[in-house]
């Protein structure tokens, strides 16, 4: 789920006071137990309504790979109050932009349209929340096309192989370590059963967050939401606790595919989950932009506006909700002779350890000013604003949390980046250098 920083990308410098206050929210839980996050926009007349389900591919048992996603399909079939095909149609009807997506955590369901057309969506969401009419021609159908969905839009990238091949080796047994979508074999061994145990365990208002965003008062929100989520029964939540990942390893996978036309390289840590590491996590915030957060940071210059031995590099630092942060380094070698994987870290290593060397305390400012730029403007598209606080809380900030973020970046000092940066190398790591096949044999 796209992180904030991967939202916008504004280099206007701007300083953020220790009070102020990011966005314009409004938070109360239902009696159900179902958390509602208001974000006030008046600038148009548009809403963002987003429910975001705490569960996803980490809490399918073993061997039901794919069942999250596919009760992802099947949400949009009928219901028992709306018949098969009438949801699609319905969002036509009300100019809505409506979708929805799957991971590890989270499945989530949006909805983008006119302020007037607010509840009608909500009146459609809450019924399939917990509505669902489970027709087996329908399940079965569904089946069918994840089942070609994985083969045409993963199977047929030619570097999908590599990518969750360096999932396993990172995760082990863990569920992070297995694709959202399952394998082939677990998706038409699903049954209908699977789907309608797994709808009737996890769908509920007190396993979900309501997002509103855009031209809504609280009060009309709090009605409307009360109006139809309210009224849904709670449900008994047991989240599968995922496995203990190995504390220390460090992997290495090469691979040369058919059809990739161009290497690259990947380097994924695993760092403790964010409640462990506490504030010490916005250090982390901080390094990745530093390294790798776009065309002025220290590991662009180095190795693609200095060196050239590169054509691009990224940094990034992923939460997961019951797992280990990821903190990860991308980079696209800049020639064939940069494809042999021993000098692609040894390259890496001394671009990384120049970097720190010269982190300054002027350096770093700039860095958290461009990082709270960013954070001003979020709230200026109400999408992007909902994006953002529903990924934080799903991976269990507090909107508390959310609205203090600003402080936590600029209260980061240079003694804590390095302290972060130190850790990070002490992490278990999975290097992975993916090649064209032509290239194969010359490392």
């Amino acid at each position: 789920m796209p992180k904030l920083l991967l939202l916008v990308a504004f280099s206007v410098v701007f300083t953020v006071s220790a009070q102020a206050k990011l966005l314009k929210t409004t938070e109360f839980t239902l009696n159900n137990g179902m958390p509602v996050v208001v974000i006030e926009n008046h600038k148009a007349p548009i809403v963002k309504h987003m429910v975001w389900y705490k569960i996803g591919a980490a809490d399918e048992a073993y061997g039901k790979g794919g069942v999250a996603h596919l009760l992802e399909h099947l949400m949009f079939r009928g219901t028992h109050g709306v018949s098969d095909g009438e949801f699609n149609r319905w969002m036509n009807e009300l100019g809505a932009e409506s979708n929805a997506f799957t991971g590890h955590d989270v499945t989530v369901y949006h909805q983008f349209a006119d302020i007037s057309k607010l509840e009608a969506l909500m009146a459609l969401e809450a019924d399939r929340m917990q509505n669902l009419a489970f027709d087996k021609k329908a399940f079965e159908a569904e089946q069918k096309i994840v089942y070609q969905e994985r083969k045409q839009v993963v199977e047929n990238n030619p570097s999908s192989a590599f990518y969750e091949r360096m999932n396993l080796l990172l995760w082990g047994n863990s569920p992070y370590g297995q694709p959202v979508t399952g394998q082939n074999d677990e998706i038409m061994a699903l049954t209908y059963e699977d789907a309608r145990d797994f709808y009737t365990k996890y769908y509920a208002p007190n396993n979900a967050i309501l997002i509103l965003s855009g031209d809504i008062e609280p009060a009309l929100a709090k009605k409307l939401a009360e109006k139809y989520y309210g009224k849904l029964p709670l449900g008994q939540i047991e989240h599968i606790a995922p496995e203990e990942v190995a504390s220390s390893f460090a992997e290495t996978l090469e691979m040369a595919l058919p059809d990739v036309k161009t290497p690259r390289a990947i380097w994924q840590y695993l760092l403790p989950n964010h409640e462990s590491l506490q504030d010490a996590v916005y250090n982390y915030e901080v390094l990745a932009e530093y390294l790798g957060g776009g065309e002025t940071s220290a590991l662009y210059r180095d190795l693609v506006v200095e060196q050239q031995s590169a054509v691009t590099v990224t940094a990034d630092f992923h939460y997961v909700t019951r797992g280990n942060g990821v903190f990860k380094f991308q980079l696209i070698p800049d020639a064939k002779e940069l494809t042999d994987k021993t000098l692609i870290q040894e390259n890496m290593l001394a671009a990384l350890e120049d970097a720190i060397a010269n982190l300054t305390e002027a350096k770093l400012e700039k860095v958290k000013r461009k990082m709270l730029a960013d954070l001003v403007y979020v709230n200026d598209n109400p999408n992007d604003a909902a994006y953002w606080v529903g990924y934080m809380m799903a991976n269990g900030f507090s909107l508390e949390d959310v609205e203090n973020y600003a402080d936590k970046i600029k209260n980061v000092s240079l003694d804590g980046v390095q302290k972060a940066y130190e850790n990070l190398l002490k992490a278990p790591v999975v290097f992975g250098l993916l090649l064209p096949e032509n290239l194969k044999g010359n490392n």
